[in-house]
């Protein structure tokens, strides 16, 4: 009897030991443990200013597997506040791959764009339209509007785009000189004047207007080692301009404007660094600082006819500056800052 009670037990221990793992395996794997995945790593990226109390950015968190796979949403900032808003339904949620930038119209228009779509908020976020189509020409440039060429995967087309800011749609410029090639500045500078570089009579030249596009003054910029534009970048420390133009597989050229002509005051050279400028940014003491492809900053003192390394004081700790409409930005991998004289610089938050 002991021995059948003994016999009993074992085998009601293996049954009990086939049941669990019957409903392991009708339960499936166990679900991962969320403490143990790592968080999301938080970047700020496509900042834009609409003024100087007023700008938006794009927050990515994004997962640390390598694959590109980023949840967006759009920050709104005004005086030191910043409000998380919600991106265009397309745009939420965990995407792959996804490059979103932003063109700021003023304190609360917006329009967002990716690869080709673009969508507009009047209200910073709180609601959004697609836009589907561009709108008729036109003969002058709104206030608030924005710059840009009419470039696509294929190619660009010899027109300028205005970014209307009553609707995000975009509309042809009339009335611009003759140029091939163009590259429009996105923005006026301080005295509100708009520029528009391009090639005239196989020169490079640079037309400007005082008066929103009803009038053009085209002045052709002296021989340099770009024929072509194929990137522009113009910065402004008062009223003095700095061009800088790159040009495909031809070295940079940098050009100073006094007011009255161009000057060629600088050019890449194969033997001397720097080599490849990607960002100019004046200050108030008369130095041009710079950055190159390698992040390295650079320092000019004398109107960018020369540079050398900049010391440890004046180094920019970014891989990549930018004009906008108030200042300067200097972006590195997931931050972003911002400085109105290209001296003080303040991280912006990321919500």
């Amino acid at each position: 009897m002991r021995r059948n009670r003994i016999l009993l037990a074992l085998l009601a221990v293996a049954l009990a030991t086939m049941a669990v793992l019957v409903l392991r395996e009708q339960a499936g794997p166990p679900a991962p443990d969320p403490a143990a995945e790592p968080p999301p790593r938080t970047a700020l990226r496509g900042v834009e200013f609409a003024d100087e109390r007023h700008w938006f950015g794009v927050r990515a968190q994004c997962r640390e597997d390598g694959q590109d796979w980023c949840a967006h949403a759009l920050l709104a900032g005004q005086d030191g506040r910043v409000e998380l808003r919600e991106l265009p339904l397309e745009l939420r949620g965990d995407q792959q791959h996804l490059a979103i930038g932003l063109v700021a119209l003023g304190p609360s228009r917006l329009v967002a764009r990716e690869g080709q779509r673009r969508w507009f908020t009047a209200d910073a976020g709180q609601s959004w339209t697609r836009v589907e189509q561009d709108a008729a020409p036109v003969d002058r440039i709104p206030a608030g509007a924005v710059l840009e060429p009419d470039c696509a995967p294929t190619g660009c087309a010899p027109r300028v785009l205005v970014v209307l800011p009553e609707s995000g749609r975009r509309a042809e410029l009339r009335g611009l000189p003759p140029l091939g090639e163009v590259r429009p500045v996105p923005y006026p500078d301080t005295a509100g004047r708009w520029r528009v570089v391009g090639t005239h009579r196989d020169r490079l030249a640079v037309a400007s207007t005082a008066d929103e596009g009803r009038s053009w003054q085209l002045r052709e910029l002296p021989p340099g080692p770009v024929a072509r534009p194929d990137n522009v970048r113009l910065v402004f420390a008062g009223p003095t301009g700095y061009l800088l133009v790159d040009g495909e597989a031809q070295p940079q050229g940098l050009y100073r404007d006094n007011g009255e002509r161009w000057d060629l005051v600088w050019q890449a050279a194969g033997t001397r660094a720097p080599h490849v400028l990607l960002a100019l940014i004046p200050r108030p003491d008369g130095l041009l600082t710079a950055l190159d492809q390698a992040s390295q900053t650079w320092v000019s003192a004398d109107g960018g006819r020369s540079f050398r390394p900049a010391r440890p004081e004046e180094a920019l700790h970014g891989w990549r500056a930018y004009p906008t409409r108030s200042g300067h930005l200097l972006a590195t991998e997931t931050d972003i800052s911002h400085s109105p004289d290209g001296v003080t610089w303040t991280p912006l938050p990321k919500g």
